[in-house]
């Protein structure tokens, strides 16, 4: 599927690299759930969009009783939960590929359709992943403005291919705005995209996204006669982030042959592929979780409201709403009174504040605290 043509020479070849890494942002990392390691001093981490609940019982119990297991490395094909999602969604064992979440699978796309001097179409604001690994590609990234409701808006999508396009990303429920594309514009985005374009729509929150009354992207998809892939992961609904395992599922066995020629092997431990078919088959479970979600996403959406700010519509386990002054200045208000929230990390959007869905008490929490920072009080 690659094309193009790299930098010719192996001291060229190191230069180009050592520029295109020099280029991206320090990496830092975010303050996560180990940082704070002792319970009763721990502050509300809902900035990374994870889960306040922890994972089906089932989970648990499957990994402990595969953890005699351990000393042999893992099904490389990861086929018993694969044949599990091939039953439900239709698409064959033989298509459906695993990764160190949906991330690393994203950037297998990267790795397997992009060489220096082409472009990757790229919504934005979205997940940050898509233009990183675009660049470390030594491609172009073209990106594309969200629409009003900040879904990803297809005919922006569609007006920035061009003839060096390779890969198009699309992501519905979109982050940091939480949008959700309709059928009509997804299937415009289907049809639009050359047959010569890999087209790749994130999924990572897409149970919360047919919670919600979304549109079966699968679906819509067959109808498509160029090659493309949907990416999901278990980090978000399935309330397993720290297993760390995405899929991706393929239109085609071309697609897969070269997402299986790319990727690493033996990238998603047996205790994860364990965990993860358990949380899978638990469907009473996930849905309780969905429940609660929408829930606290309808409360906390309501709150902002009553404060006169703007509140995007969300179909996942954030609301974003946006500030009249600088949401980092708010972001660090929340942090001093021990709430973790995050701003859209986007010079075109300064104002926007991203808030994940946590317990009643932490949405409880974060009015009381927001409510206080937007009246001035320290």
């Amino acid at each position: 599927m690659k094309t193009g043509t790299p930098p010719p020479g192996a001291t060229e070849n190191l230069e180009w690299a050592a520029s295109t890494v020099r280029g991206l942002p320090a990496y830092r990392g975010p303050v996560t759930f180990a940082d704070f390691p002792d319970e009763a001093t721990r502050p509300r981490l809902i900035h990374l969009n994870e889960s306040p609940y922890p994972p089906s019982p089932r989970v648990v119990e499957a990994m402990s009783a595969a953890m005699h297991d351990i000393n042999r490395y893992p099904d490389i094909f990861a086929r018993a939960l694969g044949n599990r999602i091939a039953a439900a969604t239709g698409i064959a064992q033989s298509r459906i590929l695993f990764g160190c979440g949906s991330d690393e699978l994203i950037h297998f796309a990267t790795v397997v359709t992009l060489a220096p001097g082409d472009e990757a179409v790229v919504p934005a604001p979205s997940f940050p992943r898509y233009a990183i690994s675009t660049k470390l590609a030594g491609a172009i990234v073209r990106r594309v403005k969200l629409d009003a409701g900040g879904a990803c808006d297809p005919e922006g999508l569609l007006a920035a291919i061009g003839p060096r396009t390779r890969l198009v990303f699309c992501c519905t429920p979109n982050p940091p705005s939480g949008g959700m594309m309709s059928a009509e514009a997804l299937a415009a985005v289907a049809r639009g995209v050359p047959d010569d374009v890999l087209l790749l729509v994130d999924e990572a929150y897409c149970e919360f996204g047919r919670h919600a009354g979304g549109p079966d992207v699968l679906a819509i998809l067959r109808s498509r006669k160029g090659p493309w892939l949907v990416t999901r992961t278990f980090s978000k609904a399935y309330a397993c982030a720290g297993l760390r395992v995405g899929y991706a599922l393929c239109g085609d066995d071309s697609v897969a042959e070269a997402f299986r020629r790319a990727k690493l092997q033996f990238n998603v431990p047996t205790l994860s592929q364990v965990g993860a078919l358990a949380a899978f088959e638990d469907d009473a479970y996930l849905a309780s979780l969905l429940d609660r979600i929408a829930t606290e996403r309808a409360r906390l959406a309501k709150g902002l409201a009553q404060f006169g700010l703007r509140v995007l519509p969300s179909a996942a386990n954030f609301v974003s709403c946006v500030l009249e002054g600088p949401a980092a200045k708010a972001m660090a208000a929340l942090e001093a009174r021990g709430i973790f929230v995050r701003d859209w990390r986007d010079p075109e959007h300064l104002r926007e504040l991203r808030i994940g869905i946590g317990t009643p008490e932490d949405t409880g929490a974060t009015l009381e605290a927001l409510g206080a920072y937007l009246r001035g009080e320290t």
